[in-house]
């Protein structure tokens, strides 16, 4: 047998480290404030969710950007190819979500346009390495969230469905969240010169999508009608100064200078969040 040939067949038997899964939400019955009863919580996670389909997007055209590069390393060439299954995924269910939502006139789906047209004149002027770190880096930053969601965020969610929705993500986002850094590292390495615009693309990108997101909260409640609804912002930003106390040092764990995905262990809530949601065997599908 030749070598060629004995590659290959390993490489067949190469599984990636975790599955792509098939979901197909269905969101019709929603009500309209689904997290907390309060239109700024809800409005403030659709802002984020609107996000998510181009972002998503985004960030797998940035990893196909490069994959070639990375072909020798088997391992990391098949959780790249889970990677994009999970996001495609994600994208295809939070649009899912945003064409529901229509049905209260707050039209989600124009601002999901807007950030693929935010992103698409960034990938046109970034170079391919920068492109991959604001993947990267954003990858951080969900991965952060996702946590606070599985452990209590999820519980303001009235709607079982959009509940679902978000704890399905956040168990996916934390299975991928070290995929774009290792490649990042094997394409860069781990020096200075690959530290340096590591975090200066991370400084920007987080400011940016925090910026968008409130901005999109804010379109959302004008659209509602609910700018002037003081209590509900009173609410909002209590929970939102009690929230950022625990996630600004986690975002900050980034500029370590050693950082990695994996200094965390998020395994004992994903269990959890799987049971909660029923995730079974059934729906899950390893990329070979």
């Amino acid at each position: 047998m030749s070598v060629s040939v004995l590659k290959e067949k390993t490489k067949q038997k190469t599984p990636a480290s975790f599955p792509v899964r098939r979901m197909d939400y269905e969101f019709a019955d929603m009500p309209k404030y689904w997290c907390n009863n309060e239109p700024t919580f809800t409005h403030y996670f659709t802002g984020l969710s609107t996000l998510f389909p181009e972002g998503e997007s985004y960030f797998v055209r940035s990893v196909r950007a490069l994959r070639g590069q990375i072909k020798e390393n088997e391992q990391l060439d098949r959780d790249i190819g889970a990677f994009i299954g999970q996001e495609a995924m994600h994208s295809k269910e939070h649009h899912a979500f945003h064409l529901s939502a229509q049905q209260y006139g707050l039209d989600p789906e124009s601002l999901e346009k807007i950030t693929g047209t935010m992103l698409k004149a960034i990938e046109k002027t970034f170079p391919k390495k920068w492109n991959l770190l604001v993947t990267v880096g954003l990858e951080h930053y969900t991965a952060v969230l996702v946590v606070e969601m599985m452990k209590n965020v999820n519980e303001l969610m009235t709607d079982e469905t959009i509940r679902n929705l978000w704890l399905w993500h956040s168990v996916e986002e934390t299975e991928h969240k070290a995929v774009a850094y290792d490649m990042y590292q094997y394409l860069y390495g781990q020096g200075l010169s690959a530290y340096i615009p590591r975090v200066a693309i991370f400084t920007f990108s987080i400011a940016l999508i925090t910026l968008m997101s409130n901005v999109y909260q804010v379109m959302l409640m004008s659209r509602d009608k609910q700018m002037l609804n003081l209590k509900s912002w009173v609410k909002f930003a209590g929970f939102t100064v009690q929230a950022y106390r625990k996630l600004v040092p986690q975002f900050f764990s980034y500029y370590r200078f050693n950082f990695h995905p994996n200094d965390t262990d998020e395994s004992e809530i994903v269990a959890q969040t799987k049971i909660k949601i029923g995730l079974s065997p059934e729906q899950s599908t390893f990329i070979h």
